[in-house]
């Protein structure tokens, strides 16, 4: 019988269980700007791979997304669990984190997902004139009520973060955090709103021993290009001097162990402790090339090679 994702969220701490897993991926993509047919051969891919876990938002695709996912998972019932989250309205803006506003957006899910339980529900932005504990028993409630089985939060600063972890502990609940984070560092200026995984974040993530769901892991494909470009009419976040190098680091590596630059790139991610890659895939190919990192074993004198140049 396969595994649940919850439990293979929880058993993300046991790194002997997680070694050949292709479960640590989580799968994301344009779900609701493409062709149906599209999503539904790229999930029946991944869910054939060995990969438990969809991630989408009520905000992606203009509120789109879910619903093209829930269409295959009425077909495909008990196939993929589901991660989702709240906070954004569909055009992208925040949305009040009140309880009422929460509920109604993930009863809007549930129907829009054709599931009776999500198992992932974060917080898709901080609403930071609110206190913690408030939010934190709205995802407490969630849970109690049945509408969820984990929860956690997305771009929080870390004293934020901290203090959930905090909150839910005293419930008994770890929570999932979600940033940005890849071998490439972007500028925290370009990002748009994202944050990305720094140190304060790192700290919070390994004091709790927080799973971290790295969304761009492979940096929007950064490490498979060779030239600059721009991303949504602006410069790249990730076409930095330092990222560069990393780049060129990769492509050596790669030309050594006969792989390519982003498959190195994201096996390094896939090396760091607690952390679940989301792919962006947008074809069966690239999720392949994905999983592809799977079998690729840094030592550790090469991650640090990667990462620092020494």
């Amino acid at each position: 019988m396969p595994h649940s994702p919850l439990q293979l969220l929880d058993g993300l701490f046991d790194q002997e269980e997680m070694e050949s897993a292709a479960h640590r991926f989580v799968l994301g993509g344009p779900f609701g700007a493409e062709p149906v047919e599209t999503s539904a051969e790229r999930l029946a891919h991944f869910a054939d791979a060995g990969g438990l876990l969809v991630e989408t938002s009520h905000s992606y695709a203009k509120g789109q997304a879910e619903p093209a996912i829930g269409r295959w998972l009425r077909e495909n019932p008990g196939t993929l669990g589901v991660l989702t989250k709240v906070g954004h309205d569909t055009t992208g803006a925040d949305i009040p984190l009140d309880r009422d506003t929460v509920h109604d957006h993930v009863r809007a899910a549930l129907e829009n997902l054709g599931v009776e339980t999500i198992d992932v529900l974060l917080y898709h932005c901080d609403d930071p004139d609110r206190p913690v504990a408030e939010l934190a028993d709205t995802l407490i409630g969630l849970v109690e009520a049945g509408y969820v089985r984990r929860v956690g939060a997305s771009n929080w600063q870390p004293q934020r973060l901290s203090a959930l972890a905090v909150e839910l502990a005293g419930r008994g609940r770890t929570p999932v955090a979600s940033y940005q984070f890849s071998l490439a560092e972007p500028d925290a200026a370009l990002m748009g709103g994202g944050l990305h995984a720094d140190r304060g974040v790192l700290d919070v993530v390994r004091e709790y021993r927080l799973p971290l769901l790295a969304w761009s892991s492979q940096a929007r494909g950064y490490f498979a290009r060779t030239a600059a470009r721009q991303l949504n009419g602006r410069p790249d976040p990730y076409d930095t001097e330092e990222n560069r190098a990393r780049r060129d680091r990769c492509r050596e590596l790669a030309a050594q162990l006969g792989s390519r630059p982003e498959t190195v790139a994201l096996a390094w991610t896939l090396q760091q402790p607690q952390v679940w890659p989301s792919i962006g895939s947008k074809s069966t190919d690239q999720i392949d090339r994905s999983l592809q990192a799977r079998d690729l074993s840094l030592a550790g004198d090469q991650a640090r090679w990667l990462r620092y140049g020494r």
